[in-house]
This record gives structure tokens, sequence and C-alpha cells, in this order.
């Protein structure tokens, strides 16, 4: 079963309008596919398998704790939250309570963020046109965690600085997918835009034996940290701003596609 248009969980700065392009930059010959800025894992998820040993890893240990509960405990995430409503005073209640256990605090995270608008988890997410935000069905949540359970079978979650993952798993033939915070733009607290250390991430990337794609916002400075690379120019509408009457320009916006290997003969090709 190929689960590429599902995800656990949608995440600002998530990949899902670039992973069709993004998918086929991914070499084949690779022997582990390791996510240091795991996210919403809309790359992971979009094939089956992508090598041997796939790592999703976060800093937000809220995701890994999320993405381990669904992975180790599906049935259990599903009867805390089966009977949940997509009311305000729910909403409200989720993010100003204390959860004890894991699984509770699991179910939590994962109801304020899909429940809310934009994903931030921060505000009761109401819409006029459609059934989502906070009226999403519930049935489909049960089918998305018992899929997102089977594509986990066999991936290592980890909870992790960026820095001490990829030294620990680089190899010749491993592969890094990396999305980090951009350089500007909103994030989340944990790893936000304004306390990540761009210049950290160019310095280990650069110094890794395996293979590396990077996705990062088109701006000068992340032009000149990794000017000598392979470097493609793709846009995507801006999901936060694509409202009816907002401009052209401000519904687009410009990403990078980086990488210590050709990519621009792959791109073109596809």
């Amino acid at each position: 079963m190929t689960i590429d248009r599902k995800c656990l969980i949608n995440w600002v700065g998530g990949k899902r309008l670039l992973r069709k392009t993004i998918a086929p930059l991914i070499p084949e010959d690779i022997k582990s596919y390791i996510e240091p800025f795991g996210g919403g894992a809309w790359v992971l998820f979009y094939k089956d398998r992508w090598a041997d040993l796939e790592i999703y890893n976060d800093l937000d240990g809220r995701l890994a704790n999320l993405f381990r509960i669904v992975k180790y405990h599906p049935n259990a995430f599903k009867e805390e939250y089966k009977y949940l409503l997509g009311s305000r005073e729910m909403f409200l209640q989720f993010l100003n309570g204390t959860f004890i256990t894991d699984i509770q605090k699991a179910v939590q995270f994962y109801f304020l963020i899909t429940r809310s608008f934009g994903g931030r988890g921060e505000t009761f997410g109401t819409v006029k046109r459609s059934s989502g935000g906070a009226s999403k069905s519930q049935r489909n949540v049960m089918d998305k965690i018992d899929a997102i359970h089977n594509r986990l079978d066999k991936v290592l979650i980890e909870n992790r600085d960026f820095e001490k993952l990829i030294k620990q798993y680089d190899f010749e033939d491993a592969f890094f997918y990396c999305d980090p915070p951009y350089s500007k733009g909103c994030g989340y607290e944990v790893t936000s835009t304004e306390n990540f250390d761009h210049e950290r991430l160019r310095e280990v990337l650069g110094n890794i034996q395996g293979r590396f794609l990077l996705s990062y916002d088109d701006s000068p400075k992340i032009r000149e940290l990794y000017k000598g690379f392979e470097m493609i120019e793709v846009e995507r509408l801006n999901g936060i701003n694509n409202k009816q009457g907002t401009s052209r320009e401000n519904k687009i916006f410009k990403e990078l596609l980086i990488a210590n290997y050709p990519i621009k003969e792959r791109h073109h090709a596809g």
C-alpha cells in the first residue's frame, strides 16, 4: 500500500507541496535514509521504503513522542482519541490542561495541532467553506493512525540535536534529507528561525561522507552559505497566505533545493 497522500501531522514548513519534486532527486543506491529535521515527515511517507535503514529525528520531543506512540501503541492512542470532540471548549481544555502519560501527551499534542489554525496548536481552527480544521473527520484519523503505524514499523525514531545525529549515522552510503528551520518566516519554539544555527548546519553537512539534499528558503544568506553546492530554485504556494484576494507575489514562496551530489540533471529530466 502506498501512502503518498498520508501524513501523521501537518507542520509549518511541511513538504506536502514539494514532495513530488523532492522524491525523484533522492538517489536510489542508498543504504540509509535519515531525516534530521523530521517534522511532519511528508517526504519519508511519500514512499513505502527508501532504504534498509530509515531514521526519523526531531529535536521537538512532542513530535518524537507522538511518532513513538503511533509506532508502538496505536490502539491505545486511538482509544484515547476516538471520543474527542471538535469543540472550542475541548480545544481550550487541551490547550491549558496537564497530561501525565506519554500516550496522553501524544493525544493532546495531536489534537491541538490538527484542530488548530495553520497547524500551530495555538488557536481553534475554524473554516468557512469545508469540513476541515476543527470539524475534520474522526474516522479518517483512525484510518490514518493505522496506515502510519504500519509505515513506521522499521523506522528508528530519534530525538537528538542534528549534529550528533548526522555524525553518528554518517557513512559513504548514507543519505540525509534535511528540512531545517528557514532563515526567515514562522516556525515553532523548539527550533525557531531566530535561534537556529544555520552556520553550524553548513559546517556539519560540508564534512559528511554521505550525501545530503537540503530544502531552504531562497535568501541571500542561504545562497552565500551553500555557494559551490548544486542548487535548484523551486516555488510553492504559501499555505498560510493562500487566501482569496491575496496577491500572487504573497501566495508564492521561493525555495532552494541544495545537494552535495548532482541533482540538476535529475530535476530537468523529471
